[in-house]
Formats: C-alpha cells, sequence, structure tokens
C-alpha cells in the first residue's frame, strides 16, 4: 500500500517547489528586461531544427522565470540579416540571437556585406551540438557515400545539391566529403533547412546536408534517404582537415551589462535543465549539452570560434 508519502504528488512536490523557488529568485533578481517579453531573434525561415530547438528552450524559460520569451523568425543573408537587427537593437537584455557557427563565424567571415564578426556577441549559453547528414532522393542509386561516388563517375552529368549558403557548415561539409571523394556537384543555394528538404524530397535537388534534428521527421517518412553522417566522417576519415563544427547558442551584443547577461543565463540553464525541457529536446534528436559542455563554451567561444574562421577552407 502506498503512503502518503509516497503518493505520486507529493513525489513531485520537491520538484515543483525548487522551481517555484527559481521563479521567485530569477523575478527578485536584475531583471533582463523592461520590457513586457524578451525576443529570441531565430535568422532563418520557420521549420528549421534550429527554430524547433529555440522554440522548446524558450517556451521553459518562460515558465522558470514567469517572464514571456518570444520566438521571432527573421531569415535572410545566411542568418545575417538576423543577426545584425539584434545589433542595431538597444543592448538592454530584451533581444537575443539564436546563432550558430554558420551565422556567427562563417558567413561574416565571408560576405563583406555582414558588418560583424562574432567578436560583437557573448554567449548566454549553449543549446547544444548537432550532427549534420548527407541527404538523397531515394531516386538516386546508392545508399552510401562510396556508392555514391561511383554513380557520380558513371553519369556525365554532377549531382546538384541544396545548401543555406556557401559560407556554412551544411556547403563546407559536402565540398570535404566531395575532395575527398572526386565527386562532381552543382550548387543550389536555399534560404533555410524547410524549403531544401521539400525540393529534395520532390526530386528537384538529388543531395543535401542537413542537421540531423530538421532531417529526422523526412527521413522517418521515407521522403529522403540518409547516406552518411558527415560530421562523423570528417572525425574520423579526414584527420588532415578540420572537423565539420556545430553548435548552436543564444547571444547577446557584447556591451549588453553583466548583470543582465547574468539574468539570461540563469534562465537559460534552468531551462536546459528542466526535464520536460530535455525530454522534449532529446525528441526531436537534438539533446541538449551536458553541464561540462555549457560551461566550457561560455569560456572558451571566442577563442574557438576564431579558431574556426582562421582554419576553415575558404
Amino acid at each position: 500500500m502506498r503512503t502518503a508519502a509516497h503518493h505520486p504528488s507529493n513525489l513531485l512536490r520537491p520538484a515543483r517547489s525548487a522551481l517555484a523557488l527559481l521563479v521567485l529568485v530569477l523575478a527578485g533578481a536584475a531583471p533582463a528586461c523592461e520590457r513586457p517579453h524578451i525576443e529570441v531573434i531565430v535568422p532563418f525561415p520557420a521549420g528549421g531544427s534550429l527554430d524547433g530547438v529555440v522554440r522548446i528552450v524558450a517556451d521553459g524559460a518562460t515558465r522558470a522565470t514567469g517572464r514571456s520569451f518570444v520566438v521571432r523568425n527573421l531569415g535572410g543573408g545566411s542568418g545575417t540579416i538576423g543577426s545584425q537587427q539584434v545589433l542595431r537593437r538597444k543592448a538592454d537584455g530584451c533581444t537575443l540571437l539564436a546563432g550558430t557557427i554558420n551565422t556567427l563565424v562563417l558567413a561574416p567571415r565571408g560576405q563583406a556585406t555582414a558588418p560583424y564578426s562574432h567578436a560583437d556577441f557573448v554567449p548566454v549559453g549553449l543549446l547544444g551540438h548537432t550532427d549534420y547528414l548527407l541527404l538523397a532522393h531515394p531516386g538516386v542509386a546508392a545508399s552510401n557515400l562510396q556508392q555514391l561516388a561511383a554513380a557520380g563517375a558513371a553519369r556525365a552529368q554532377p549531382f546538384s545539391f541544396g545548401h543555406p549558403g556557401v559560407d556554412s557548415v551544411q556547403y563546407l561539409g559536402l565540398a570535404l566529403v566531395a575532395r575527398q571523394t572526386g565527386l562532381a556537384l552543382l550548387p543550389v543555394p536555399y534560404k533555410g533547412a524547410a524549403p531544401m528538404l521539400g525540393d529534395l524530397a520532390g526530386g528537384h535537388i538529388e543531395l543535401a546536408v542537413v542537421a540531423r534534428p530538421a532531417a529526422a521527421a523526412a527521413i522517418e517518412r521515407g521522403l529522403v534517404k540518409e547516406l552518411a553522417n558527415i560530421s562523423q566522417w570528417s572525425r574520423e576519415s579526414t584527420p588532415a582537415d578540420p572537423p565539420v563544427p556545430s553548435w548552436a547558442g543564444w547571444f547577446v551584443p557584447e556591451r549588453t551589462a553583466p548583470q543582465q547577461l547574468q539574468w539570461l543565463r540563469e534562465a537559460m540553464e534552468s531551462a536546459l535543465s528542466h526535464p520536460e525541457v530535455v525530454r522534449q529536446l532529446q525528441a526531436i534528436s537534438a539533446p541538449p549539452a551536458d553541464m561540462h559542455e555549457r560551461r566550457a563554451f561560455i569560456a572558451h567561444y571566442r577563442r574557438d570560434a576564431h579558431r574556426v574562421a582562421r582554419e576553415a577552407p575558404r
């Protein structure tokens, strides 16, 4: 027989009490923003892998703090338009950027029209890392990289592949594959993963490199097929080249006040530590980074970003 102390509702009381205490602590701390809500800008169209992750964490931060975290999609320019919008806003803790290695390091490095660098931002925290998958339309006669290279050698025209910009992890990853296998490719640019996956499933392009969370549902439904994990392949098969990097996080302008930055970090950390947020992220194949990785990212962001900018092939 269950005693009152072992009743499920009583077992949940410590966790609920801790969450309520955290809300009170954050509410009493220096506020991150004096406006009605805190805006998190995703610099890509809705429906991509980053968009899904950010919405889950923003909802968790809203529940943990009692403050409203609102997600807004602002795509274009390989993520540079949304990034510049954040920098133009007042650095009052009211506007965050959901940034990636693409938007903060690779795109501004290769685009003269992007007047910023990774040093103009500081990390609120790390959302996580992801693997990038080489996907193909089901009609492509290959099930792995070796078969794809053989199929490419036997045909006169190159394989068409989608990418979100030449200064992106996706483009660099497939360019690395092409160099190693001799594969001929015809690049086709897209503004985001969602329209690119739609064209891949429809047969308008033949190949694409897509982050695992965005690709998972299409693979499961048989709309596209996975040929290789490019991130894993780059770590294991190409020791002479730097591995394909991958991270995403929340960022604010470098000039943000320390107390506002700290409040946001505590809010994000409380969201990422909540079991329901973890469960939802795992369900979309985007588990959060562990505590050690999150702390290391904040400490070493600029050093590591500078290394990627220096070593990535042009």
